[in-house]
């Protein structure tokens, strides 16, 4: 599943988000972009999991996979 992260400004931060989520239990493979502000995510985790987990690591997160969203 794909999502957006804000707040990275570094690359200490792309390891801080793409650390604390792949600490959960669940996730299988974890990729964060700092070019795109994105993430995907691999694995039986739920998004809402993923999102609380870079929240709680001081990042904004919104899952992208949702059609029903906009998306702009």
């Amino acid at each position: 599943m794909k999502y957006s992260v804000s707040g990275m400004g570094c690359a200490a931060c792309q390891s801080r988000v793409e650390k604390a989520v792949s600490e959960l239990d669940g996730v299988t493979e974890v990729a964060v972009s700092l070019l795109t502000n994105s993430m995907n995510v691999e694995g039986s985790v739920s998004p809402d999991a993923v999102i609380k987990a870079v929240e709680d690591a001081g990042y904004g997160c919104a899952a992208e996979d949702d059609e029903d969203s906009p998306s702009r």
